[in-house]
């Protein structure tokens, strides 16, 4: 993990991610969420354990883009944001302050970054839309 990267202030992915098993829906604050964090961090489900947001462990991404600062999350995924898809790993960038959010200079970088390196499929998610950027290595060779 890059050096001085923590979540600070950031509780975006409270709120973003689905979390079936407390019965989150996309969009909508968890209701363990205190307004600086977790407020059943050490209990946790293991969804929420087992997410990681790349911002905290890509160096290359620049501080701008922080979930709360950028409006936008990228997150290494274990499948895709589209329902009946089958489970493969995957980059997602979820637009948490609207999809003019992917407009900002480092999120279009990061996209930009996140394709050229081409290994997984990369997807922009947004108010629901799902729309993949590459289909990665693997299925492009499909």
């Amino acid at each position: 993990m890059p050096p001085d990267r923590s979540c600070g202030s950031c509780t975006q992915c409270c709120q973003a991610l689905e979390i079936q098993i407390l019965d989150k829906p996309a969009g909508i604050l968890c209701h363990h969420n205190t307004g600086t964090g977790c407020g059943i961090y050490p209990e946790r489900p293991e969804v929420c354990a087992r997410w990681y947001c790349l911002w905290r462990r890509i160096e290359a991404l620049p501080a701008a883009l922080r979930p709360d600062r950028s409006g936008v999350i990228f997150s290494l995924e274990s499948r895709p944001p589209v329902a009946d898809s089958p489970d493969a790993a995957c980059i997602v960038g979820r637009a948490v302050d609207g999809i003019q959010a992917f407009d900002r200079w480092e999120a279009v970088e990061a996209f930009a970054m996140f394709v050229r390196e081409g290994s997984l499929p990369v997807w922009k998610v947004s108010d629901g839309d799902a729309t993949l950027v590459n289909p990665g290595l693997d299925t492009a060779r499909q």
